[in-house]
């Protein structure tokens, strides 16, 4: 029970510094207005955290968690390279948009984040680049998708769907599912373009 007690305030902790680092920016937001926002003192907010960096750092973890478990739902439920593609896109946009505090965050403030520590998130940046690109490999090899650099193209979808939390509006015409859906599919049809013609030099 103590130890649920625990977790449960660092978590409310790590949501208002979320949301204040999303509306005010890492550099505008206090240790003290962190504090007051979930109505406790400084003294028991470092009790859970040393300051306000480890909040950052934990808070990129957390980013970088959530898009390595979108990515291995779709692994361990696609039968092909085709199903593990749609039901990750799916996954990573709920993240992406359900998750628009802390994906903001993830991409706004890395100016704060010490070397040793973006160098430890790059790392498992680059695990999940290759996974994917893996995945998208698989099915060029199979003749699933058509496309000739798998690297690109897994740039491509990822850059689709995180781009999305600038833009995306709860009142929307589309529901986050639904943009899901449109998204899966228009990242299927990047993967099954046929290849541009080869033009010549000199020639229009």
């Amino acid at each position: 029970m103590r130890e649920e007690v625990g977790y449960l305030k660092r978590r409310r902790i790590l949501e208002e510094a979320r949301r204040l680092f999303f509306s005010q920016g890492y550099r505008g937001t206090t240790m003290e207005a962190i504090a007051d926002a979930v109505d406790m003192g400084k003294p028991f907010l470092y009790r859970h955290f040393r300051n306000k960096l480890e909040l950052l750092v934990e808070l990129y973890d957390e980013a970088i968690a959530l898009s390595e478990e979108a990515l291995e739902d779709a692994l361990s439920k696609g039968a092909n390279a085709r199903d593990i593609v749609r039901i990750f896109v799916r996954n990573y946009l709920n993240v992406v948009l359900h998750e628009r505090e802390i994906v903001a965050v993830f991409f706004r403030e890395n100016v704060n984040v010490p070397p040793e520590e973006l160098r430890r998130i790059d790392e498992h940046k680059r695990v999940f680049d290759r996974r994917l690109r893996a995945v998208i490999q698989r099915g060029i090899d199979t003749g699933e998708f058509s496309v000739d650099d798998a690297r690109l193209a897994s740039y491509a979808i990822v850059g689709m769907v995180n781009w999305s939390y600038q833009w995306y509006r709860e009142r929307g015409r589309l529901n986050v599912a639904e943009i899901g859906e449109v998204f899966a599919d228009y990242a299927l049809r990047i993967l099954t373009a046929p290849p541009l013609p080869t033009v010549a030099p000199g020639r229009a």
